[in-house]
């Protein structure tokens, strides 16, 4: 729009021009974001921001705020080589989570872009998350249905019931292949 009238006042040329760009929340303090190019009214004072600069000024609120933009998210995600789906999957979160972060309508919590960060530069610790490697180092997932396989560890994880004589108590695990163990149930003799 560089040179041309200014939609506001009709009465000027519009003029690029470099401003410190004061950014006003009533929920924080004010923020400058210096070096911002606007296409600048000398009649009217008006600024009208190119999207450039409107995409400078969100990038340098994100960072202050240690958000992640929408980019780096898309970045982050490709990196990992995952869709928007299974990256909510692994995540824990919606269905649409992801896909609403990368849109922009929707951002991660300051937490949860640390988490995010960590995922990124730990392709290892996010390759463990996505395959639950927690449940192969479950204790009691990983017991045999035998009650030698069972008992061994039996009294150091339930150690007030392993007390009792084997006579007077029976026990069986509860077992759902594809959540791991599920429980175990006692029965008095």
């Amino acid at each position: 729009m560089h040179g041309e009238t200014c939609p506001f006042c009709s009465k000027a040329k519009l003029v690029l021009q470099k401003i410190e760009y004061v950014y006003e929340d009533p929920d924080s303090p004010k923020v400058s974001v210096p070096g911002v190019w606007v296409e600048h009214c000398p009649s009217c004072g008006e600024n009208l921001f190119p999207a450039a600069s409107s995409k400078y000024i969100e990038d340098f609120l994100a960072e202050l705020d240690d958000q992640l933009s929408p980019r780096e998210l898309i970045r982050i995600r490709e990196d990992l080589g995952v869709d928007q789906g299974e990256m909510s999957e692994v995540l824990g979160l919606g269905d649409k989570t992801y896909h609403r972060w990368e849109k922009g309508t929707q951002f991660p919590s300051r937490s949860m872009g640390y988490y995010i960060r960590i995922l990124a530069n730990h392709p290892e610790t996010f390759q463990w998350l996505r395959d639950r490697c927690w449940r192969k180092s479950n204790r009691l997932a990983a017991f045999s249905e035998s009650r030698e396989g069972v008992g061994s560890d039996f009294k150091i994880m339930f150690p007030d019931l392993s007390r009792r004589p084997a006579i007077d108590t029976e026990w069986r695990i509860i077992r759902n292949p594809a959540r791991g163990l599920m429980g175990v149930s006692f029965a008095s003799l």
